[in-house]
């Protein structure tokens, strides 16, 4: 019976441990900060053993260009007129210097100046809204 009882204890635990323990190596953040953004929903950025991703949904006529800028995955979103159908993107986020940066870059349509050969000349400064960092050990 004595046996029996640790048998059970012991499935108890291992129960117990999978709903706490992150045994796949996957984490997630969500950077919710996403009010008068370009955004349709939070962003999620997933560190999956090393591999850093962010997904989110944005208007299908936004335009979603990203970049390394210095430390930062600069993530750039460019208002291109309304539709009412979102689209999820998913992008591939760089690691530098053991910790990955992002920023959204919400870019309004009364906000251009000029499109030119060179790029696109913005009135203001585009609003950087949500900011999230992963630092790992």
């Amino acid at each position: 019976m004595r046996k029996f009882t640790f048998m059970i204890v012991g499935a108890m635990a291992l129960i117990l441990a999978s709903f706490t323990v992150n045994f796949a190596g996957k984490t997630t953040t969500v950077l919710d900060d996403i009010d008068g953004t370009l955004l349709k929903s939070p962003a999620v950025i997933e560190n999956n053993d090393g591999q850093f991703s962010v997904t989110f949904s944005v208007d299908q006529n936004v335009i979603v260009t990203n970049a390394l800028i210095g430390e930062s995955n600069e993530i750039f979103l460019l208002e291109n007129g309304r539709s009412d159908v979102a689209k999820t993107v998913t992008l591939d986020l760089e690691p530098v210097n053991g910790k990955v940066e992002t920023a959204f870059n919400n870019i309004y349509e009364r906000n251009y100046d000029v499109a030119t050969i060179e790029g696109l000349s913005v009135a203001a400064e585009p609003d950087k809204r949500p900011r999230g960092i992963i630092i790992w050990e």
